[in-house]
């Protein structure tokens, strides 16, 4: 007896979880992309614990630069085209959260289809250039 009971138990507690499987499915919002998804490129500052961030997208030419760490430190970019060799763009930014952006509506257009070359470093008085790191990145 004890055996049926036992059964009969486990009979319930597998048709009720299985119930969910022939029910309708539930309305549920379509996913929406993070900020991390709508950028094309993203690098940070070399350092244990990134005191600088810059995010790219390529359509609009836009570039993002931030200072993430409230470490006295500056966040720099200096922005090179791939053939040529000439600086394109330089940003700075300072202070903990800090942001500031460049894009080709603003005056900062990058060739289409052009390799440049992004140099991000922290800088502050007596350290001009430390933690870089680069990347070849086409506009």
């Amino acid at each position: 007896m004890k055996y049926r009971k036992t059964l009969a138990a486990f009979a319930v507690a597998i048709a009720a979880a299985g119930a969910p499987l022939f029910t309708a499915p539930t309305a549920s919002a379509a996913p929406t992309a993070t900020t991390a998804d709508w950028w094309d490129e993203q690098m940070h500052t070399n350092d244990s614990d990134p005191g600088g961030r810059v995010r790219f997208k390529a359509d609009g030419d836009k570039v993002e630069l931030c200072d993430i760490e409230a470490d006295g430190w500056k966040v720099n970019l200096t922005i090179v085209h791939g053939y040529t060799g000439n600086v394109v763009d330089r940003m700075s930014v300072g202070g903990n959260g800090s942001c500031v952006t460049h894009t080709a509506a603003n005056g900062h257009d990058l060739t289409e289809n052009q390799h440049y070359y992004f140099q991000i470093y922290l800088s502050k008085s007596g350290t001009p250039l430390d933690y870089d790191d680069s990347s070849d990145w086409v506009a």
